[in-house]
């Protein structure tokens, strides 16, 4: 019996083998442990609080979110796929899926930024230069890319050219449905320091 489950995953694998790695590879977001371990701790806390229909507990989920994001700090490899680049060299901002529906957001204009649903956050820093969000090798490297294309990067969960974690408790605090808007599509601020292609 055992041999026969043996040739029938044999057989299953040869006819999927007209898919690179269909019975071995695993999805991008899961290619790097401490990514896929923040991607699990997210989930954990987010799929019981929205299933719960707890405001309390979406609230309380919201910000643990946060905390886990700021307890990830500097992170090296994690594997995403570019979906939004906007303005120019200079006031760039990206969106980085490294998750389903899980996002990284990085920006070298402030402006830009309070531009889109951010604006009420970032409305209350007050701050005379942009920080930038993306360092020169990774604005270089986003001449190259296409949106929709899987990369690496490397950078800093929370942080913007050295000004810390952000307070996003302050967004998301402030009624249920921005919470439960948060915890359904998470966006994470980040500085990016290193982005190539996936195939590199």
């Amino acid at each position: 019996m055992r041999v026969l489950k043996r040739r029938a995953f044999t057989v299953a694998c040869a006819g999927a083998s007209l898919v690179p790695g269909a019975c071995f590879d695993r999805p991008y977001y899961e290619r790097n442990d401490k990514q896929k371990a923040f991607l699990d701790g997210l989930m954990a806390l987010t799929k019981p609080a929205l299933e719960s229909n707890n405001p309390l507990k979406v609230e309380d989920a919201a910000r643990r979110s946060l905390a886990l994001a700021a307890q990830v700090g500097a992170f090296a490899d994690w594997y995403g796929i570019l979906r939004t680049i906007e303005g120019n060299a200079q006031t760039v901002a990206i969106t980085i899926e490294i998750g389903p529906q899980i996002s990284l957001f990085a920006f070298n204009d402030w402006a830009l930024a309070m531009a889109g649903s951010l604006a009420e956050f970032f409305s209350t820093r007050s701050r005379e230069s942009a920080p930038p969000g993306l360092s020169d090798q990774a604005i270089a490297a986003l001449k190259v890319l296409n949106l929709g294309q899987h990369v690496k990067l490397s950078g800093r969960m929370g942080e913007i050219a050295g000004s810390g974690l952000f307070d996003l408790g302050r967004l998301f605090g402030k009624s249920d449905a921005d919470n439960r808007q948060f915890l359904q599509v998470p966006r994470f601020v980040a500085r990016i320091v290193a982005l190539v292609s996936a195939n590199d």
